[in-house]
């Protein structure tokens, strides 16, 4: 009877190596288990080794992994001291392969490549790899071989031993290549293009398994053979092998730099159910070594966390470290590539934001890359980022290069300055100029662009008449289809005929058939919530809730969240004209965090206009902040949300 199946590698390599890893400094495991198992399709397909899981302990979380493990038959081949024996690299072959494969080639037959192997002393890999591809050749022209293929002449009984010895030799030849002690040549073969080494490479593959799990392989290496699974995966022998392969870099921690780390990162998609293991490994290297990472591998890393959608607040936080102390050494190219996949990240902090306000402070005037500055534009926007360092800098790049702006590149230009309500130093001459750019290139620009540009200056007190009388003209108007670039123009002539004594409208039809609107979500909620602070903050008066404004467009922006207005006043029927009631009334504003810029303290040009609208309109305007009142709600401090609130009643902001 057959001694049962052994997993050697679950039983020794397990116990003797993997359960010191609780000793080392890792951010993966503070525990680990073995639950191994084989079934009969692996010992049918693979004499050499089997699958096993282990379960590795995280925290709270334990990952259930897979490994390789070596099988044996006798259990006496199990020592309590036995160590994985990691086998030094073997030196590189004397003769080049180029030399070996020039030499083979003046074979003309196989019996010219046979005897040219029997004067080899010794035949190392290369020797072997090239009279494989030799006779590879050979057989694809058998004419160039006299007496073999041609059974029917009388050489015919020598051409049957010559294809045995064939056969034979080959099989030699190709555990030599696979026995190698250097895998760099094996890794070689896998990457070749070869079509006759192609049916081996599977072979070649299983024998690249066994040595990482026995420690034999590089990190380099390892990443070399992944990326060759990687780019092979539609086959299912390569896709599954992947993710054995983690034990390999666990191996190999110590052994992690700053030159190789990014190859890892590069190769993590790779993996699947052992991606998570990877990834914590890689997060505390990249914590101790992110000082020394240069600039091309960081721009890998990132590559690698866009393309997994990865987010970590104390990773990006190394990354923004990083950046500025390394900002030195970024060109404009470079510097628009790291801001643009912070963007696609949805990142940024104080550090980063220092980072590009030092960069634009030092540089802002000499910067050539038009796109550089729309890139760090657009970071601002994302972000809500009103840093005077950075838009101070673009407003000057844009004076002193605005006319050369392409069309396409005029929103992200101008837009952010109204929308960040920010005003540059050169206010009266950058809203100068855009005015000028946007009516000569009027007719080559987008509606929406246009639409956006003229809603931005209106944030900021700029009244471009000209350029509203060109957007309400009939023939232009018969040219929007587009309902968000509409609604931009309701706000424009709504915003002109509120604020602009000397406009002539407004021009738009009032939009009676809107749809309903409602409060946000947020806000609809958290008034619920406090209704019995509100009124008691509001003392005599009346409350009213989601009150939108008569008279005006049918939007948000004259949607009024709280309306504090005299018990007697119904707001259905309350003329919002009359003089006397002029400051009676004060509307409630609770603003979102994402009403503000960056600072929780400058509201954004949309709110601003909302605020000025009003107190234009006869209403006094408190602003309240939904953070301040969500985080007493939530601690249950009444007593101070109420006072919260009667201080933003009392400090109300009056019409003039």
């Amino acid at each position: 009877m057959a001694i049962p199946t052994v997993l050697r590698r679950s039983y020794l390599k397990l116990r003797n190596n993997v359960l010191c890893l609780g000793n080392v400094n890792t951010s993966y495991g503070s525990g680990l288990f073995s639950r191994c198992y084989s079934d009969n399709n692996d010992i049918i397909n693979n004499a050499e080794f089997t699958n096993s899981t282990i379960l590795i302990e995280n925290g709270f979380n334990v990952h259930e992994l897979p490994v390789v493990v070596r099988k044996i038959k006798d259990l006496a081949e199990v020592s309590e001291g036995a160590q994985t024996q990691v086998l030094p690299p073997s030196a590189p072959d004397s003769l080049d392969y180029h030399l070996i494969k020039a030499e083979f080639k003046l074979c003309t037959d196989l019996r010219d490549v046979f005897s040219l192997l029997s004067k080899c002393t010794k035949i190392t890999p290369n020797i072997a790899l090239g009279a494989m591809e030799r006779i590879y050749d050979l057989e694809k022209i058998p004419t160039q071989t006299p007496g073999i293929g041609m059974d029917s002449s009388p050489d015919a009984p020598r051409t049957i031993h010559i294809n045995l010895a064939k056969g034979a030799i080959l099989d030699k030849l190709l555990k030599v290549v696979t026995k190698t002690e250097d895998t760099q040549t094996i890794l070689n073969i896998l990457n070749s293009n070869s079509t006759f080494m192609e049916p081996y490479k599977h072979k070649f593959c299983d024998e690249l398994l066994l040595r990482a799990i026995d420690n034999q392989l590089s990190i380099e290496q390892l990443c070399d053979f992944i990326m060759f699974l990687m780019e092979n995966k539609t086959d299912s022998k390569y896709s599954d092998t992947i993710d054995k392969l983690w034990v390999g870099f666990v191996d190999k921690e110590n052994n992690f730099n700053e030159h190789n780390i990014a190859l890892i990162f590069k190769v993590l998609p790779g993996f699947k159910v052992s991606k998570k293991t990877i990834l914590s490994l890689l997060e505390q290297k990249l914590a101790e070594l992110w000082y020394n990472v240069k600039v091309p591998d960081m721009q890998h890393i990132l590559n690698t966390f866009i393309q997994e959608k990865y987010s970590s607040m104390q990773t990006f936080d190394v990354i923004g470290r990083w950046f500025y102390a390394n900002l030195h050494a970024l060109d404009e190219d470079t510097l628009l590539d790291i801001v643009t996949k912070f963007t696609r990240l949805n990142y940024t902090d104080d550090v980063v934001e220092k980072a590009v306000a030092k960069y634009m402070t030092l540089k802002g005037a000499k910067i050539q890359s038009q796109i550089l500055t729309v890139g760090i534009l657009n970071y601002c926007m994302q972000f809500q980022i009103r840093n005077e360092s950075i838009l101070e800098a673009c407003s000057e790049y844009f004076i002193k290069n605005g006319n050369t702006v392409p069309t396409s590149f005029l929103k992200s230009f101008i837009y952010p300055f109204g929308y960040l309500s920010y005003r540059p130093t050169n206010h009266e001459e950058f809203w100068k100029l855009a005015q000028e750019i946007l009516n000569e290139k009027f007719d080559s620009m987008s509606p929406d662009d246009i639409s956006s540009i003229v809603l931005s200056s209106i944030y900021s007190g700029v009244y471009p008449l000209q350029l509203a009388r060109r957007l309400f003209s009939a023939e232009y108007l018969v040219k929007i289809n587009n309902p968000e670039t509409l609604r931009k123009l309701h706000l424009i002539d709504t915003a002109l005929a509120i604020e602009c004594t000397g406009y002539a409208g407004p021009f738009l039809p009032k939009d009676k058939w809107s749809k309903s609107m409602s409060l946000d979500g947020r806000v609809r909620n958290i008034i619920e919530k406090i209704k019995d602070s509100l009124l008691k903050a509001s003392g005599a008066n009346k409350m009213s809730t989601a009150v939108l404004i008569p008279f005006l467009y049918a939007d948000e922006t004259y949607m009024v969240d709280v309306l504090l207005h005299p018990a007697d006043v119904e707001t259905e029927n309350f003329n919002w004209k009359l003089k006397s009631e002029k400051n009676e009334n004060t509307a409630i504003l609770i603003h979102l965090p994402d009403h503000f810029c960056s600072g929780n303290e400058t509201l954004i040009g949309p709110q601003m206009l909302r605020k000025k609208h009003l107190k234009l309109l006869g209403i006094k305007v408190a602003s309240v902040k939904y953070s301040v009142l969500s985080k007493c709600y939530i601690s249950r401090n009444k007593s101070e949300m109420e006072s919260y609130l009667i201080d933003c009643i009392r400090n109300a902001e009056h019409c003039n």
